[in-house]
């Protein structure tokens, strides 16, 4: 059997506040920086992009970014977008990362559903709870029972598609992560970001969050310099590419 091949796509659903992108540029330079460069990156960008089933050739994985829109918002993209994920995790059973708003993409396109989290906005470093499926579950090789993870997002997947299996929880979110068949997973925390870039998301909505009671300053503080969530994706290229 011929090794899968060594292509990622990227979809990239939005941008980041600009504050942040000034200084740590865009969502899938942020993943080039985390993935391994023997792997190639293709892109494709939902909102502007005229895409089809076909963007999915030539491909070995998909990972789909996080983005500012939420995936229930009427944007004409998003059920094209939930056409490709289908493709790709049901037609094709390509290795599939849905991360924040990709992991909330997966649930909806799957049958699942997501909504404002009644918690809060859940933001900074956080710790995240394997439970019994996720600490047997090779994304997560690794990492411990209980590992830490930057975060911000503010829907949550209140319910998991048909057949999907809860890996992991936190304090504010029941699905921190799930997973699909047998080839795909969505993760609510970031991999893919860095303290430095959570440390400038804090900045950006200071005045978001001091409208919601919270102490800017004290979660900026709080934000840990490495955090363990970044291995998973490092083992979710591992697996999708594996010979």
């Amino acid at each position: 059997m011929s090794a899968p091949l060594r292509r990622c796509l990227i979809v990239r659903c939005g941008d980041p506040e600009p504050a942040v992108s000034d200084t740590h540029g865009c969502f899938v330079k942020w993943f080039r920086n985390a993935i391994d460069t023997s792997v190639e990156l293709t892109v494709v960008d939902p909102r502007t992009d005229t895409f089809s089933a076909s963007a999915l050739d030539g491909v070995g994985a998909v990972v789909v970014t996080g983005s500012p829109h939420a995936v229930y918002e009427s944007h004409p993209w998003i059920p094209a977008l939930e056409a490709l994920v289908r493709e790709a995790v049901t037609a094709r059973a390509l290795p599939f990362l849905g991360v924040c708003f990709g992991h909330q993409l997966l649930a909806q396109s799957l049958g699942g559903e997501v909504a404002r989290n009644p918690r809060g906005r859940e933001m900074g470093t956080i710790t995240v709870r394997l439970n019994d499926q996720g600490r047997d579950d090779a994304l997560f090789h690794c990492l411990p029972a209980h590992f830490t993870a930057h975060a911000t997002h503010r829907d949550t997947v209140v319910r998991p598609p048909p057949e999907a299996r809860v890996l992991a929880t936190s304090d504010k979110d029941q699905c921190q992560s799930f997973k699909v068949g047998r080839h795909a997973w969505g993760v609510q925390f970031h991999p893919e970001i860095t303290a430095p870039i959570l440390r400038g998301y804090v900045r950006a909505r200071a005045s978001a969050l001091r409208e919601e009671g919270v102490c800017s300053d004290t979660l900026h503080d709080a934000i840990l310099d490495a955090a363990d969530g970044g291995r998973v994706l490092e083992n979710f290229i591992a697996l999708a590419f594996a010979r």
